[in-house]
């Protein structure tokens, strides 16, 4: 039997959820599958305002998602150097030498940023992990975990890489029963806290201007996420097609939030510091769920830093002229340098991390990224009336 062409909607909706299954992967890592998320952002002023901070987010991802595709659909970037060059309108021929050298520095050293505070998250979780599991201390347990990631960026990157969909899969139906299991024995709570607006802020751990603040901060790190998409939109053909995608990315990808702040909201407060959905496992649930669960986590731990690690070593070792050392040595020493650059930071707290970090990162982005990207706006119009007309 032959195989059918997909035609139509279901060749259009196969686009728009195969962006949207890779961004789900992609976020469904370490601290996501931690509930560090979920505590830090989405729970942790109970479940009436998690709606709103839930709607925020869709909204956020699913517009910068859309919008950023629609630029890259009318402009044809390709990667994310080109993506915001095209974005400052420098991406011509006859522009500024200078003014490319600025746009392509800032960004670069904004893309290393935010890798720097994913990896330092990572390698945060991973010394937790393995001194409450199993007694390591700390530093050992990180400097392990350095020596680990840096050793995979070299040889098992891209192995990893490929497997991120079985990872993503494997962790989703760890979460699942992980929330049945919770659902079994505090039910009753969370169906009390959904929607709650009264259950929550008397908690203390924020005041709800503050988190709306943070929160807004931490929608704007999605802006950056197009400059991502760009080397995977290829079947991005259509305006449809960019808001569609943009949309069902926004969608796949609140529903992690959903799921892991479903599972966290029950045992809030006192799971707000550390790992939260570890020290529920261990703590209220079988000790069959904690060792599936410590399995799965470690494998979203360790295909996380390599991949942020290899992104790293792989852009500036072209910049290391000479052949008296061999590529995998300069390989091994700038990743083993980003990754105690990393292990540093990792030293004020995952969830100081998740908190604080993505934060600044999301300032920085409200002038460097989102205004750019809403002056874009029309210029994709003006654009796509001039390839029109031609």
């Amino acid at each position: 039997m032959e195989n059918k062409e997909k035609t139509g909607f279901a060749k259009t909706f196969s686009i728009w959820f195969g962006l949207g299954a890779l961004m789900f992967g992609t976020f469904c890592g370490a601290n996501m599958a931690s509930g560090v998320y979920a505590a830090g952002y989405i729970v942790t002023l109970g479940g009436g305002w998690a709606l709103v901070w839930l709607a925020m987010f869709c909204f956020a991802m699913s517009f910068f998602c859309a919008v950023g595709l629609n630029f890259v659909r009318a402009f044809k970037v390709s990667n994310y150097n080109a993506y915001y060059l095209a974005l400052y309108n420098v991406h011509k021929p006859d522009a500024n030498p200078m003014l490319r050298g600025v746009v392509t520095v800032f960004f670069d050293l904004y893309t290393m940023a935010m890798g720097v505070v994913t990896v330092a998250a990572t390698i945060s979780l991973f010394a937790e992990l393995m001194n409450t599991l199993l007694g390591i201390p700390s530093v050992v347990a990180s400097i392990a975990g350095v020596l680990l990631f840096t050793v995979l960026t070299i040889y098992g990157a891209a192995f990893l890489r490929k497997f991120n969909t079985v990872m993503t899969v494997s962790l989703i139906v760890c979460l699942l029963a992980i929330l049945i299991a919770v659902v079994s024995i505090r039910g009753g709570v969370l169906l009390e806290r959904i929607g709650n607006f009264n259950i929550g802020p008397e908690w203390g751990l924020a005041t709800i201007p503050a988190h709306f603040m943070m929160i807004l901060n931490y929608c704007f790190t999605n802006s950056s996420w197009g400059s991502t998409l760009s080397n995977y939109s290829d079947q991005i053909q259509t305006k449809k097609d960019a808001i569609g995608t943009g949309v069902t990315i926004g969608v796949l990808v609140t529903l992690l939030f959903i799921m892991t702040g479903l599972i966290v909201l029950p045992f809030m407060p006192e799971v707000m510091a550390g790992t939260p959905i570890l020290m529920i496992c261990q703590q209220y649930l079988s000790p069959v769920l904690t060792i599936i669960y410590w399995i799965v986590v470690i494998f979203s731990v360790v295909s996380t830093a390599p991949s942020f690690t290899y992104n790293f070593s792989n852009r500036w070792v072209t910049l290391w002229k000479g052949e008296q050392v061999s590529r995998k040595v300069k390989f091994f020493i700038l990743s083993l340098a980003y990754l105690v650059v990393c292990w540093i930071i990792s030293g004020v707290g995952l969830m100081a991390i998740v908190q604080k970090g993505y934060i600044m990162l999301g300032k920085i982005a409200l002038f460097a990224i989102v205004i750019p990207l809403f002056i874009s706006i029309p210029r994709v119009w003006k654009k796509d009336k001039e390839d029109a007309a031609a």
